[in-house]
């Protein structure tokens, strides 16, 4: 019975040692490392959970050859498992390595991250700048902010010392004109500066585009679109005392800061005034009707125009091209120019009415057999019988006034040569596309054999 006892106790002995053996089995040192924001480290060592006191922790350069760091070597943990690592001036790579109750845990190809320390940045340069000031990328509250101007003749209303609040910012005021400053930013015992350039803001602005059709203005603030701006259009104080335009009034810019304006009937120069958050700005705008642009375009140029705008016409374009050609040909002149059936025909008309005797080809009403006398010969108060002093004096009127005669004749002559030459220039001005409506030959009034 003893000896069966015993045999039991023994058992249980080894089967409690069995047990303990599988716990001491289940035990796992660990080691991990937590990085923080201002660059330093904080290794923790466990077992099952459990910190360790008094582990060895040892901590190596990667690439030693070309890294360094101040934290490389051996360290013991504290009461709470842990050990604090300094932050890396530069980024550099390590092993930690955890020995406890000879047991050993690592981590392996560590990244440590030097800290950006101090930093600011300076925004919104082109209106009213914010200086923003941060530490380790966190926001620093009551860093010291100076602001000076690089060159010392230049002027900024903004220059001066402020101090950042909870969101680490500073506000300065917009620049009057372009500027060059200085930014310095203090906390603790680290400064940071930059140089910024600050350009004064373009303020309240207005554009108009299609002057010649219909105009369009465009408010901005700052390059930004301003919706429900005023604007205000007005006949200019030059425009003519008898010029209208029927979108004078007052508006109010859209979402886009746009503003459509009927074209003009005529052509005219208006003042438009946009307003916006007590800021002004007004510009003075020649609208035309477009026609002049027209007139001036080279007529080959305006048919190349028409021709493109029928290529999608089905059928052919000749005669939309004939009849355009016939319509705008700067060679065909208006009603009241010269030429055949026009006011200086009629003039030339009644000068050639008058002088018609001495056309070529006709003789004058005294001249030859039918004469009003009816013979050949001298007149009847030539020959021996008359007064010599006055038939010389008689033959020297005559000759006066027939010197007289011929003068106009040639005179009347040229100006139909003219006529004649100007017609035959404005015939040779004529569109191709024209000659059906020309008619052949000399016009009617022109002189010559066999003309009126």
């Amino acid at each position: 019975m003893k000896g069966r006892t015993t045999a039991v106790l023994l058992v249980a002995v080894v089967a409690l040692g069995a047990m303990a053996g599988v716990a001491a089995a289940d035990g796992q040192l660990d080691v991990a490392v937590d990085k923080d924001a201002d660059g330093t480290s904080t290794v923790a060592v466990t077992d099952n959970g459990t910190a360790v006191e008094n582990a060895t922790v040892n901590v190596s350069v990667v690439d030693a050859e070309n890294e360094s760091y101040a934290g490389a070597g051996e360290y013991e943990t504290d009461a709470n498992g842990t050990v604090e690592l300094p932050a890396p001036e530069e980024d550099v790579t390590v092993n930690v390595t955890a020995t406890a109750d000879n047991e050993t845990a690592s981590a392996d190809g560590v990244l440590l991250e030097a800290p950006d320390g101090l930093e600011l940045d300076v925004e919104d340069t082109d209106g009213e700048p914010v200086v923003t000031v941060t530490d380790n990328d966190t926001a620093v509250e009551n860093a010291s902010v100076n602001v000076t101007t690089v060159d010392e003749n230049a002027t900024y209303v903004g220059t001066g010392d402020y101090e950042t609040d909870e969101n680490g910012t500073v506000s300065l005021p917009a620049a009057e004109e372009d500027v060059t400053v200085n930014v310095t930013a203090e906390y603790g015992n680290e400064s940071v500066s930059e140089t910024v350039e600050i350009e004064a803001p373009d303020g309240l602005e207005l554009d108009v585009e299609n002057t010649d059709g219909e105009p369009v203005v465009t408010v901005t603030d700052n390059d930004t679109a301003v919706e429900n701006a005023s604007v205000v259009v007005a006949l200019a104080d030059d425009a003519d005392e008898n010029a209208s335009y029927a979108g004078t009034g007052e508006y109010e810019t859209d979402e886009n800061g746009t503003v459509e304006l009927p074209a003009a009937d005529e052509n005219v120069t208006v003042e438009i005034t946009a307003e916006y958050e007590n800021e002004t700005v007004s510009t003075t705008v020649d609208l035309t009707t477009g026609e002049e642009a027209d007139e001036e375009q080279p007529f080959g140029l305006q048919v190349k125009e028409f021709i493109e705008s029928l290529q999608d016409r089905e059928g052919g374009i000749g005669a939309a091209v004939s009849d355009f050609v016939t319509e705008n040909n700067p060679g065909n002149a208006p009603d009241h120019a010269g030429g055949p059936g026009g006011p200086d025909d009629a003039d030339d008309e009644d000068a050639d009415a008058e002088n018609e005797s001495d056309a070529p080809g006709n003789a004058p009403d005294h001249a030859g057999p039918d004469g009003d006398d009816g013979e050949r010969g001298p007149p009847d108060h030539a020959g021996p019988d008359g007064d010599g002093d006055d038939a010389d004096d008689a033959d020297a009127d005559e000759g006066d006034d027939a010197d007289d005669a011929d003068d106009a004749d040639d005179a009347d002559d040229a100006d139909d040569a003219d006529d004649e030459e100007a017609e035959e220039d404005e015939a040779e001005e004529e569109d191709d596309e024209d000659d059906e409506d020309d008619d052949g030959g000399p016009p009617d009034h022109a002189g010559g054999p066999g003309g009126n």
